[in-house]
């Protein structure tokens, strides 16, 4: 598994609030996260998530994935294994 840099968890955190919205208005996970993962990819203006999109089959799917573990370890559900992820647990409860 590849360790998403701070700055890229960082920008998953801030469509966190997007994704729950989605979420809370029935629309499944795996759709939440093909929206979320498509405008952080669209709105990417410093090119951010460039290197790691270019080096997956599935990039939507990749960063879809990536959005529910944040959301899991940000709402203090899952606890973090690696890099960064100890600096997210737990601030953003639902």
């Amino acid at each position: 598994m590849a360790v998403w840099t701070s700055i890229e968890n960082a920008k998953v955190i801030g469509i966190l609030p997007d994704y729950r919205r989605l979420i809370k208005q029935n629309i499944s996970k795996s759709d939440a996260q093909k929206i979320c993962a498509q405008q952080l990819i669209s709105n990417d203006a410093l090119k951010i998530f460039e290197k790691r999109m270019n080096n997956v089959e599935n990039p939507l799917r990749t960063l879809g994935q990536h959005i529910e573990v944040i959301n899991q370890i940000a709402a203090g559900i899952t606890t973090p294994k690696r890099a960064d992820e100890y600096n997210w647990y737990n601030c953003f409860k639902y």
